[in-house]
């Protein structure tokens, strides 16, 4: 029941992705439409002579709607943050992601049919989001210094967890996550259709970034490098000391390093390089759009000031689907954590319930987000 419940939440996250791609082209057709009317005001000069000021906006360096006609020549282009225009957004790298990963689970879908192995699970499964990330390195729009380094941070993430979780299970010979889940169609159906879902979710904040042609904001992408650095840093080093301590110590709970400070300091880690590449992308998820308030002034009282606002909220869709991704990965991982969505945590109950060490251990240890203060038990 847990996981039909999870599985539910996901696919309704998932439509509201799709409803967004629905509601932007709308947008194009109808809130755009108000958008070109009141560009088309603005181009009245305020007094004779006066150039049109959408002549020194226009992405094209010239008068919209205009054939090269009566005006004066359009001076050079100015494409300064504030401008608007001064971004260009697309839905096209959005697109090419979501079925880049859709084809990368399918082919895993048809390998585990064929097969039954659970070896290609995470080589495909992670690597997903290196595959789906290729095209913004290769292609034009990887000329954007925050594109490039958006790009470089998932492929490293996602071939690191790949290879990690791949060496995990050849020497382990065994995968319990999907112990007995794909030996039957469904089973693996139901696998990788969750396993892409996941992935389109999580990508957001990168895969929405590669629809804006802004350059972003240099303070946030040193910030979210930062960010991303450290929780690269933080999973990596949390995977490889459990995976050392259970090694040693076969049936023990692990509680050594960042496993004293944390239950869970890998899913700490995943949440804090991906809030990273999120902060490189923000400042570029929003659309620029006219002043309401200019709007106002030119006559079109309140409900222009009020359609203005709309705009505005409406162009901070982008960043709201990013930080939806963010909180909705956090409430995954809480709800593994507290076994509200998994029974790992029953299960581990009844491993070590009868530790006194691991009972201190859970009422004492927080879930995720780490008690620096405890560090070095």
């Amino acid at each position: 029941m847990k996981t039909v419940t999870a599985f539910t939440a996901v696919c309704a996250l998932f439509l509201g992705l799709h409803s967004f791609a629905f509601a932007d082209a709308f947008s194009s057709s109808s809130s755009g439409g108000r958008r070109r009317r009141r560009s088309m005001a603005s181009l009245r000069p305020q007094r004779r002579g006066a150039a049109p000021a959408a002549w020194t906006s226009s992405p094209l360096g010239a008068p919209r709607g205009g054939g090269g006609g009566g005006g004066p020549p359009s001076p050079p282009l100015s494409m300064s943050p504030g401008d608007v225009g001064s971004a260009v957004f697309t839905n096209a790298p959005l697109v090419q992601n979501l079925g880049i990963i859709c084809a990368t689970n399918a082919a895993g879908f048809v390998l585990s049919v064929l097969t039954g192995s659970f070896l290609h699970v995470d080589l495909l499964g992670a690597g997903a989001f290196g595959f789906a990330a290729l095209p913004a390195l290769m292609g034009k729009g990887a000329t954007l210094t925050r594109i490039k380094a958006s790009s470089w941070a998932v492929a490293a993430w996602s071939a690191k967890l790949a290879a990690f979780l791949f060496a995990r299970a050849v020497k382990s010979g065994h995968d319990k996550r999907v112990s007995g889940l794909l030996e039957t169609t469904g089973g693996a159906g139901a696998f990788w259709v969750l396993s892409a879902i996941w992935a389109i979710v999580c990508s957001l904040p990168h895969s929405l970034g590669t629809t804006s042609s802004s350059a972003g904001n240099p303070a946030a992408l040193w910030a979210g490098s930062a960010m991303f650095a450290a929780g690269f840093i933080v999973e990596t080093v949390a995977d490889i000391q459990k995976w050392s301590f259970k090694s040693s110590n076969p049936g023990k709970f692990c509680d050594v390093g960042l496993w004293s400070v944390s239950q869970h300091p890998n899913f700490f880690g995943n949440l804090l390089l991906w809030g990273g590449i999120l902060v490189m992308n923000a400042p570029a998820l929003i659309e620029p759009v006219a002043s309401a308030v200019s709007t106002a002034e030119g006559g079109g009282g309140l409900s222009a000031f009020l359609s203005g606002a709309w705009d505005c909220l409406w162009s901070f869709r982008r960043l709201g689907f990013a930080v939806l991704s963010q909180l909705f990965m956090y409430g995954w991982f809480l709800g593994q954590a507290n076994g509200t969505l998994t029974t790992a945590v029953e299960l581990a109950n009844k491993r070590y319930g009868g530790d006194p060490a691991y009972v201190e251990y859970i009422e004492k240890v927080p879930l995720i987000i780490p008690g620096l203060f405890k560090f070095g038990k």
